[in-house]
This record gives C-alpha cells, structure tokens and sequence, in this order.
C-alpha cells in the first residue's frame, strides 16, 4: 500500500513520468484493489464520518455520510472502469487490457479520493473558502499526462482528456447525488 500511496502522490506533481513508470511496474490487479483501493476508500469514508465529532450532526447522519462517500467511490470504480473500457474500443479505437484501465481508474480515483480527505479535513479544522471544492479539477492535468500510457491517439488527446475528466467527475457525483435522493434525512 505504501507503494502505491508514493506512487499516488508522485501522480501530483510529476504525472508523465509516473505513468511511464506505472507501464513498466508489474502490478496483480487484485492485490493493487484489495491493498490500495478498497482501504482508501475507507479511509475517505472514516474521514467522512469524523464529522460527527467535529460537526454538529447525529450519529445516524454521519454513519449515513459515510455510506454515500464509501459507495460513491466503490460504485464510481466499477462505472467509471466499464465507461472507460467503452470509451477506448468504441471512441479510441484502442483496445486496451483491463488490468491497465483498473490501474488508471483506480489511481485517479486515488487522487479524487486524497482531494476529498484534503477538503473534508480542512473543513473540520478551517473555515476554507469554496475555491477548495474545485480542487478535484486538478484530475484533469493528470488525465492529460496519462496519454501515452492509455494509447490515446494523438488526434483524438482533446476528446479523451474532456471526456475521461467530466467522466471521472461527474460518475461519482452522479452517484452521491442518487444516494442522497434516495437516503431519507440527507440533505
């Protein structure tokens, strides 16, 4: 895990050179979403649920928070793995393994994933202007470096970051949205 967390954060600051690297590391893909993934999404989840001791929301609401955090992001995985293996052979025209599009889903949701810890602590602690919430728009920067590590033709690079940034937003939004909808006593 600890691997995989350094390799989270090199994504931030050098994503060319870490997606290069991500090509030639060998990786079992269960291992990577039993060690990695699914703990940081409890992680996130935990973290959600903080706020019972830092808000000032019942118990029950804050279990129900971190309910929709946990399955935004674990529903958000496995549409976002589907949509994205789609979008390659259909849109790309590029056929790519699976274990290569759960490794690129999973990373980037790593990412989104570190950005809500990032907001929901500074919350609990600061009064954070709502800048803070347009943090996970740094998603797409990273989408844009992972190009050659996805095949992305080079006349279709426009396409495919526009596409695979309002996807990785907006899946997992989609979802909480759902969930609160469908949640009585969430706001």
């Amino acid at each position: 895990m600890m691997n995989d967390l350094k390799h989270l954060f090199l994504l931030l600051f050098s994503p060319g050179k870490t997606w290069q690297k991500t090509d030639k590391a060998p990786c079992a893909t269960p291992l990577f979403l039993n060690q990695f993934l699914y703990p940081l999404m409890g992680i996130t989840a935990v973290v959600c649920f903080l706020g019972y001791f830092f808000n000032d929301i019942s118990l029950s609401r804050a279990l129900q928070e971190a309910i929709i955090e946990f399955v935004k992001f674990f529903g958000g995985f496995y549409a976002l793995v589907y949509v994205t293996k789609v979008f390659s052979t259909q849109v790309l025209e590029v056929v790519q393994p699976e274990s290569r599009i759960k490794r690129f889903v999973g990373y980037n949701l790593g990412l989104y994933m570190l950005f809500d810890i990032v907001i929901l602590i500074a919350r609990y602690f600061y009064s954070v202007p709502g800048i803070v919430d347009f943090l996970p728009l740094l998603l797409a920067y990273v989408i844009w470096n992972s190009q050659k590590y996805m095949e992305v033709p080079d006349q279709k690079s426009i396409l495919y970051v526009v596409t695979m940034t309002v996807l990785f937003l907006a899946i997992p939004m989609a979802i909480q949205k759902l969930l609160y909808f469908l949640m009585p006593g969430v706001i």
